[in-house]
């Protein structure tokens, strides 16, 4: 072997060091995955791995063929002149493999969050660099990442420098030939060219190269993402939201979807409004002018609570405020992400895909029908509070637009009490909440207050000499202790104010968590607690079970304020419409679900499934109910294109 090596040209010899370099810190990346998910990797067939590592070093083989094209190419020009590149290639290969390198570290700390490999969506925050450069540095987990990242770029400088040194001295060594031997270049070239196809392929098929959805080999989410490559999934998703193709929901033919989407909420064809889904919301009785506080919590999956049957009790104060409210417990975030659920409790619209609704709306530059407007209409004050930088996602610029005439974030707090890029604590956040509310009652006008909380989203701080004694050792439990702690710190707070029996508290959350669910698209992520609690306006507690969403909120409300008003949203009171079917989106993932089934697909692998979710097991279900598949995939496409034509024909403002 060693001879056969020896005479392989020194070009192609060069390659093949640096490839294999290459995949063996692919490979060892993929162990660390491994290592770091273990929780999700005790659930997969253990024969599976070895065709889930297999698949891996094809995606593998794809990234490394694509960085070594270049290099390839010079080698191949060397061989028919004088000219040498080798200091050049060295230089782009450290280069290139220190960017993948760094993509493959980000990922680890992505999937952890996600469930999924890094994607293009990480870009949404690129406008926010220095906000999101605190949120890496403040997290102490990812400095071993820094830190291991320094030594692979070390690595491949060195790697590379041993492997180019033969090769400097056949250069030299063949600057004084001179002829050379073209023909044997030019087989060699060949063939070279033709394996470096071969791997930037994937396969040897002619049809189609290697895809996203080959590494989806079952119906495990763990062992379909072990199999792809994190520089692959990430350049993907960035080639394609380029597209201008892939920029807009393009479903189905827009008129088709906002029919049956007005058949969906009931709207009579001759409805007058401009928009095609606004429509008059009527009451019997007085109307109710009470103060409405929301309360967004960072993370707060149901999952997390006893409601979902947790047992490890870290959310005792929400438990028992289920008990006695309005308590829904079939109730799912239209997105992954903070601005999704800000935007669709507020605005009672879906995530489009792969678009951030604050920033699309603002170059869209046209209102949205949402609660604050609304309920200004009718003489309401409102503020919104924010526990760190306010313009982060757009959301000051978004909501001073769209109705809120307060925005209270960072810049508003003691420096003293910012802990980190996070901003204040939750506790201490809503003793700052209670005081301006204090201040807006002074007025004879009811307030709406919205306050998004921060402590349970890393980096984690959690202030253990204000009176919080967790009863957990783990800091991911503790920080949700925390969190329900401060809840209850809110309540109490308010209790003693004068405005608290004329006010309805509404406890939501931007989006949930991973939690003992192995779907790729990851349903505790978007099961969220939603309670509504009034202790003297709601009196009788109720559950509810029915599905429902994030885009719900709004509309539930001004049902139990009894207020007549032009619904131009997609949600519904849940306390009188109810809804068949709730749709959500996670970047190049959409969900539909009903009472018993949950479909969704992946737009970047093309994978669709069909799984009985209140079952929580992950049999495919899709070929033996195709039907309730295309059920709730149609609800879902019509939804979105309803959504995508509003926007685009700027039809989101309220109507008269």
């Amino acid at each position: 072997m060693k001879k056969l090596f020896q005479h392989i040209p020194m070009g192609i010899r060069y390659l093949i060091l640096v490839y294999f370099f290459g995949i063996s810190i692919f490979f060892f990346f993929r162990i660390i995955l491994l290592v770091t998910q273990f929780q999700q990797a005790i659930t997969a067939p253990g024969n599976l791995f070895i065709d889930a590592f297999l698949i891996g070093f094809r995606f593998d083989t794809v990234v490394s063929s694509y960085i070594l094209s270049l290099p390839a190419l010079l080698i191949i020009i060397s061989e028919f002149s004088n000219k040498q590149f080798i200091r050049f290639i060295n230089v782009y290969i450290i280069f290139m493999y220190s960017i993948g390198f760094f993509i493959c570290c980000v990922d680890i700390k992505y999937f952890e969050h996600y469930l999924t490999r890094i994607t293009s969506s990480i870009l949404n925050w690129s406008d926010n660099p220095i906000f999101m450069f605190k949120l890496v540095y403040q997290d102490m987990s990812n400095y071993l990442f820094i830190i291991f990242l320094f030594v692979l770029i070390y690595l491949t400088h060195k790697t590379v420098q041993i492997a180019s040194l033969k090769t400097i001295k056949l250069e030299n060594t063949d600057n004084k030939k001179l002829s050379k031997n073209y023909f044997k270049s030019s087989v060699i070239s060949l063939l070279m060219i033709t394996i470096i196809i071969l791997g930037m392929r994937g396969r040897i098929t002619l049809k189609t190269p290697i895809q996203w959805g080959t590494a989806f080999i079952s119906n495990n989410n763990f062992i379909n993402q072990l199999g792809l490559n994190a520089d692959y999934t990430f350049l993907k998703s960035y080639i394609a939201s380029k597209n201008k193709e892939n920029e807009k929901i393009n479903f189905i033919d827009n008129a088709i979807a906002i029919k049956n989407i007005q058949q969906s909420l009931g709207i009579q064809k001759n409805n007058s409004f401009s928009s095609p889904i606004a429509r008059k919301t009527d009451v019997v009785g007085s109307p109710l002018n009470a103060n409405v506080v929301i309360v967004i919590m960072e993370s707060m999956g149901l999952s997390k609570t006893k409601m979902d049957n947790n047992p490890i009790n870290m959310t005792p104060y929400l438990d028992s405020l289920s008990q006695v409210s309005y308590t829904f417990t079939n109730i799912f975030s239209a997105g992954i992400h903070t601005y999704n659920g800000v935007y669709s409790t507020l605005f009672s619209m879906p995530a489009l895909m792969n678009q951030h609704p604050m920033t699309v709306s603002e170059s869209n530059n046209q209102p949205f029908t949402g609660i604050a407007n609304t309920l200004k209409k009718v003489g309401y004050q409102s503020a919104f509070f924010c526990p760190h930088d306010e313009e982060f996602d757009n959301m000051s610029g978004f909501l001073k637009a769209n109705g809120f005439q307060k925005i209270i974030g960072q810049k508003d707090f003691p420096s003293n009490e910012i802990e980190s890029t996070m901003g204040i604590p939750d506790d201490a956040l809503f003793e700052h909440v209670v005081k301006e509310l204090n201040q807006m009652a002074t007025s004879a006008k009811p307030f709406l207050a919205t306050v998004l909380t921060g402590s349970d989203h890393k980096p984690f701080y959690i202030p253990y000499n204000k009176g919080f004694k967790p009863k957990t050792s783990d800091k991911n439990q503790q920080i949700v202790e925390y969190a329900d702690w401060s809840i209850n710190k809110l309540l109490k707070l308010c209790y003693k104010q004068p405005w608290y029996n004329n006010t309805i508290f509404v406890f939501v959350a931007d989006h949930g968590s991973w939690y003992r669910d192995f779907y790729e698209m990851n349903l505790s992520y978007h099961k969220i607690p939603l309670l509504i609690f009034s202790p003297k306006i709601l009196n009788t507690p109720k559950i509810i079970t029915s599905v429902g969403g994030q885009i719900d909120v709004f509309p539930t409300i001004m049902g139990l304020l009894n207020r007549p008003y032009i619904n131009n949203t997609l949600g519904v009171n849940l306390l009188k419409e109810g809804r068949k079917y709730i749709c959500f989106s996670a970047d190049d993932r959409l969900g539909c679900l009903n009472d018993q089934y949950f479909w969704y697909y992946n737009y970047s692998s093309k994978s669709e499934y069909l799984l009985h979710y209140r079952d929580k097991e992950p049999t495919q279900y899709l070929f033996k109910y195709p039907l309730i598949a295309d059920s709730l995939k149609t609800y879902a496409h019509n939804l979105l294109q309803t959504t995508q034509w509003m926007l685009d024909n700027k039809k989101m403002g309220e109507q008269k």
